[in-house]
């Protein structure tokens, strides 16, 4: 409906329109949060594991998206064979089912994690941490 000014003589699409040009920023607006929130995290998770993937050797312990934890044992184009247990039980997945991998170099010699030293606390701004601020 249009309404017509009295005094201008203009009609009063101006504020439609400025309502519709502030929906469609809030709409861009939503976009881009959830493209840095949700979006660019996950492919940088993905080109992490793919890269991951390539660099799979012998070895490497891996963990599966089911749970299972073994070292890789062989590689075979896109079948990876996982040794398990004490017992050496070998289980062939496919590349894509591995969802960790853990470089050699990584591990101690029981198989377990080498604890790594955490880096120095910084701020917000990137000053050091004083120790009784902690």
């Amino acid at each position: 409906m249009l309404i017509l000014d009295a005094t201008t003589g203009a009609t009063g699409t101006g504020g439609e329109f400025m309502g519709s040009i502030a929906s469609l920023a809030l709409l861009v607006l939503m976009f881009v949060v959830f493209y840095f929130i949700l979006i660019r995290p996950q492919k940088k998770k993905d080109k992490e594991l793919k890269e991951q993937m390539s660099k799979l050797a012998v070895g490497d312990k891996v963990i599966t998206i089911g749970g299972l934890v073994g070292f890789v044992a062989n590689i075979k184009d896109d079948q990876v064979t996982i040794s398990t247990s004490a017992a050496n039980t070998l289980v062939t997945y496919t590349k894509s089912a591995i969802q960790t991998v853990i470089k050699r170099d990584q591990l101690n010699p029981d198989g377990s994690i080498k604890k790594v030293e955490a880096p120095e606390k910084t701020s917000f701004f990137g000053k050091k941490k004083k120790k009784d601020e902690e």
